[in-house]
């Protein structure tokens, strides 16, 4: 049974998506889900305190099991999303130590403009022109944001000069991940070969050789049923 939303309906439930998820077209929609019900709980975290490292970064615990029943999807989808989400470098786990579940890091995209989806709502008054420009400029801006950022950050590394690091980047990767060099070259031919983007070039690297080399006891994603994340 359903009615009509009126001026005085109560909405029901409901979890915020962000928009810049549907520029994503690379990201599977399951992949996105996932990320949509892990932030909505971020921000229950957020608004609730004790959920926050010494950093100040929010974290939450959220078993596979328990995921899978929230999003409808098997516990093995669940698990190549956040495989997924983490490429993308919009989550990151990190392990507390046999039987502990890993804590899990909501990221978000830097530095990104409106898009044209975003702009659609312009006031209404008769310079639809004004209107038709600004969403035709986002596109424009975004680029033009993407470039200030690699011009704040150093060099480009890697052979196509498309992995930007600040040095705060290159210190902290050089002190955590061995064959630092391999995984830039990694990310940069892979980059270069698919047209993908990502939001932290560091992070990215960072998830890459956690993935790689597993804390030990050597333990892979294909947990137990009563495993956490």
């Amino acid at each position: 049974m359903t009615q009509f939303m009126t001026t005085d309906t109560t909405l029901p439930a409901y979890m915020a998506y962000p928009k810049f998820l549907l520029e994503m077209i690379d990201l599977s929609e399951t992949a996105k889900l996932v990320y949509i019900v892990l932030f909505d709980r971020a921000r229950v975290s957020q608004v609730k305190g004790g959920w926050a490292d010494e950093h100040g970064n929010v974290f939450i615990y959220y078993p596979i099991r328990d995921l899978a029943e929230s999003v409808h999807k098997s516990e093995m989808s669940v698990k190549t999303a956040l495989a997924a989400l983490e490429d993308h470098a919009l989550i990151l786990r990190k392990r507390q130590g046999v039987g502990k579940a890993n804590r899990i890091y909501i990221k978000l995209p830097v530095d990104r403009n409106l898009s044209a989806r975003q702009t659609e709502h312009c006031p209404s008054d008769g310079k639809k022109t004004v209107c038709h420009m600004e969403r035709k400029l986002s596109g424009n801006k975004n680029k033009e944001s993407k470039t200030n950022e690699s011009k704040r950050r150093s060099k480009g590394y890697g052979k196509f000069q498309n992995v930007f690091l600040s040095d705060g980047d290159m210190d902290f990767l050089r002190q955590t991940v061995p064959q630092l060099r391999e995984y830039i070259e990694r990310l940069s031919a892979y980059m270069q070969s698919t047209g993908k983007s990502y939001a932290d070039h560091a992070a990215t690297i960072r998830c890459w050789y956690d993935r790689d080399n597993p804390a030990q006891p050597s333990r892979n994603y294909d947990c137990e049923d009563d495993e956490s994340l």
